[in-house]
Order: C-alpha cells, then structure tokens, then sequence
C-alpha cells in the first residue's frame, strides 16, 4: 500500500495544505491592508490646482518645473489609521514662482489613491500632524490677526476630516496665550533695584563726608580767643591780697 492511500496521510496533507493556503490568504490581506511606504510616497501622483494638468507626480519626493514655476516638496508622511484603514498623511510644500510656500495635506492608503489636498496655509511652521479618533489633527504655527504673511506668530491647531472623499478641515483654533507677567528683579547685586541701593549708599556716603569736610573748614578758619587765666600775679596787680 502506497503512502498517500492511508486516510491519516492523506488528512494530514490537507490539512497541512489548508494550512499553508490559510496563512497564505491572511499574508496577502495584510499585504493588502499595509500602509504605503515613504518611499512609495516620495514617487506617488498627487492632485494639485497649482499646474494646469492638476496633478504632479514626484521623483524622490521633488518635482520642479521652470517653464510651468512651480516646484513641490515632499516634507513628511505621517501613519495612522481612518476608519480602520492604515494610511499616511503626506504633507508637501509648493512654491510656484513667488515668495509664498504653501503647504497641503493629504491621505494615502494602500492603494495609492491620494484624498486632498487639504490647503494648511502659506508660510506655516512646526508642523505636527497625528491621527487620533479618525480625524487628523496639524498643529502649526500661522499668521495671527495683525500677523504679516511672512512672519506668522501664532500656535493654531487644525482638524481635518474626510468627508464624502473630501479632505475638509472642520476647525482651527488658536492656542490661548497668556501674557507673562513682568518680572521685578531682586536686590542680590545686580537689577534695578540693587543698582538704586548702591546709588542710594553712595549718596548717603557723600552727604556725610560734605557734612565732615564743611565742619572741619569751619573749625579751621573761626577766629581763635586767649583763655582768661587768672593767676595771683594778675590779682596782685589789682591790690587785692
């Protein structure tokens, strides 16, 4: 009797094979359901306003065009995941020819199909992206009310949201600052007000040497009187015995 013709073989086998074919289903579904790679990122095609074919394809995460002016920059991806989907948030920086950067978000999954872009500001800073409860939340630094578009001061953060395939930002919020209260240096040798005691001592040094120095000029220069001395002499002379 052959090997394979025993039914505890053969059961084996198809269980070793069901197995196998298992885990082999399960590897490609995660495969399927992985984020993309930064690298596959840095070479993805993104939607865009900002050239009149409304996309732009980076190489290496650059994409530069003289003719057209524009130039975009991969700047960060960010993983997370968006209603039980692994994705990355990829933000990129334009410049289309003037002194503006303008930054946009977008959402990538598995696929490669990017969701946006969703427009952060020109000339933001100390952008923080994460992903917490499917909404993706930028914390950045923009122009405050009085602020030029050069030289934002002021901490905001955003709340995006995918809504019907669109990238829409729900809220920004500006971070509550509170002024610092001014600081009133201590008489430890150095400040305001240790500098006013030492001018304070100084000064009370000098009255007293003025005071010193007029006392001693007048005790020289006052006119100077001879002692009465009475002697028997002198009382001699006056008949008196």
């Amino acid at each position: 009797m052959r090997l394979f013709d025993r039914p505890t073989v053969r059961g084996a086998a198809a269980a070793i094979l069901g197995t196998t074919f298992g885990l082999a289903l399960l590897a490609s579904a995660s495969a399927q359901a992985a984020a993309p790679t930064e690298q596959q990122l840095r070479n993805a095609t993104y939607p865009t306003s900002y050239r009149p074919t409304n996309s732009i394809t980076l190489v290496d995460g650059k994409f530069d065009s003289a003719k057209e002016r524009v130039n975009m920059t991969f700047v960060s991806a960010t993983p997370g995941t968006l209603n039980g989907t692994p994705v990355a948030i990829v933000h990129t920086a334009t410049n289309t020819g003037g002194s503006g950067v303008f930054s946009d978000i977008y959402i990538v999954d598995a696929s490669l199909k990017p969701f946006g872009p969703g427009f952060l500001g020109d000339r933001v800073g100390n952008v923080r992206i994460q992903v917490v409860d499917n909404k993706i939340l930028v914390d950045l630094i923009t122009q405050g009310p009085g602020d030029p578009l050069c030289c934002g001061t002021a901490p905001a953060r955003q709340t995006w949201e995918l809504q019907n395939g669109a990238l829409v930002r729900t809220s920004q919020v500006f971070a509550q600052v509170q002024p610092t209260a001014p600081v009133r240096p201590a008489a430890t040798g150095q400040g305001i007000e240790a500098t006013s005691t030492a001018s304070e001592q100084a000064a009370s040094l000098l009255l007293l040497s003025v005071t010193g120095a007029v006392a001693l000029v007048a005790r020289v220069i006052a006119p100077r009187r001879r002692p009465l001395i009475v002697t028997r002499a002198t009382l001699g002379d006056t008949g008196e015995r």
